[in-house]
């Protein structure tokens, strides 16, 4: 029944963005403009009665209230999946966008508050403003946007099965690694999800673009960081052989905090995968933080006594007047050996037996399909 009634409200709803949407390009006067006005307020009525309505079990309801959506808010979304449904460009201005859904300047003016970075539209990550492309300093109006991927994937749900059996879907069945290289690769997950986090966060355009597929939401982030670092570690306890893995012997050696093995993973994948060991030090530092309150508390982690920089996990170079974060990072061959395997022997001869090399090949294949995984991690189970 609720999925049926998720159907139906969504039916409702995207048929009021079609009346929308019908005039939206026009300059209308006279009847005709207070046809449009009273339309577009009894859209906002119907939009409201609408969300009284939803279930408490389905995905729409997942979706109004996670992100915290009123009925103005609930329109804008609807909007942008028309857009996606019916255009190949999936972004739609911000100006068109206010148009659509107010008659009057000064409704307009008021509804700027809906696609501000404040809104929770855009601090939910559920609307994506496309920032590459707008030059420096644009203008709400003149910004573009887009709905998000998993805003998508929820409504794209309304139409089937409703989250079911009582688990949480982000839950991910324990079970033991195989191998060292299996932990690796959900680490370097993890570190993936960082990554996201600190582009939201920092605006920081080069990770941003390296974690396509990871969800947008900064809530969703926060919420799926932790519960996935508690999904790994009970991973390890119930692998036997999880004490001789060489990071977490590394880590219950030196006492190495989760950010600081994420700090660790994320250098070692960046030579693994680009060929640049480097990364500068105060990128790095915001990796680990969720704000910038974070970075005043957590600038420690590069210090001189610190376990990365005591024990010579990481190296800085070229800093400026003795300052951590003004250096490039990296982490010394042996370290990189150590946490990977060799990757030659003294001899320089390559010694890699048939079973090493599969599960090496498959190190590579599911290095791939990190982004897929994300993409699925919210998939309800059966």
């Amino acid at each position: 029944m609720p999925a049926r009634k998720d159907r139906t409200i969504l039916r409702r709803l995207l048929d009021l963005t079609d009346e929308l949407g019908a005039d939206s390009g026009l300059v209308l006067e006279g009847p005709q403009a207070e046809k449009r006005a009273l339309a577009r307020r009894q859209a906002r009525e119907k939009a409201s009665a609408s969300l009284a309505e939803i279930s408490s079990d389905g995905h729409l309801h997942l979706l109004v209230q996670r992100y915290r959506l009123r009925e103005t808010h609930l329109l804008v979304l609807l909007l942008l999946l028309k857009q996606r449904l019916t255009q190949d460009d999936p972004y739609v201005g911000g100006r068109l966008l206010l148009g659509t859904l107010f008659d009057s300047s000064f409704a307009m003016l008021d509804g700027l508050k809906l696609l501000s970075p404040r809104s929770p539209l855009l601090t939910a990550g559920v609307v994506v403003p496309n920032l590459q492309e707008a030059p420096g300093g644009a203008e709400i109006l003149d910004l573009r946007y887009r709905i998000s991927d998993r805003a998508f994937t929820l409504l794209v749900r309304a139409l089937g099965s409703p989250t079911g059996g009582g688990r949480d879907p982000m839950d991910r069945p324990t079970r033991a690694y195989r191998s060292n290289l299996n932990y690796l690769v959900d680490l370097r997950r993890l570190a993936l999800l960082y990554q996201k986090r600190a582009a939201r966060v920092f605006h920081y355009d080069q990770w941003d673009e390296l974690s396509v597929g990871l969800p947008d939401s900064l809530t969703f982030l926060n919420r799926l960081i932790p519960r996935f670092s508690r999904s790994i570690k009970a991973c390890l306890d119930e692998t036997p052989k999880a004490a001789s893995f060489p990071l977490v012997k590394l880590q219950r050696q030196r006492h190495l905090s989760e950010d600081e093995c994420v700090i660790l993973i994320t250098l070692i994948f960046r030579e693994l995968l680009q060929g640049n060991p480097y990364l500068d030090a105060s990128d790095l530092l915001k990796l680990v933080c969720r704000s910038e309150e974070d970075l005043i508390r957590k600038r420690h982690i590069l210090a001189e006594e610190a376990p990365l920089m005591k024990h010579q996990l990481v190296v800085l170079e070229e800093m400026i007047l003795g300052k951590e974060l003004s250096a490039e990072v990296f982490v010394p061959n042996a370290v990189v050996d150590h946490i990977l395997g060799p990757a030659r022997h003294a001899s320089g001869r390559l010694d890699i037996d048939q079973s090493s090399r599969r599960e090496f090949q498959q190190f590579l294949k599911d290095l791939d399909n990190s982004e897929d995984f994300f993409e699925n991690l919210d998939e309800p189970t059966a």
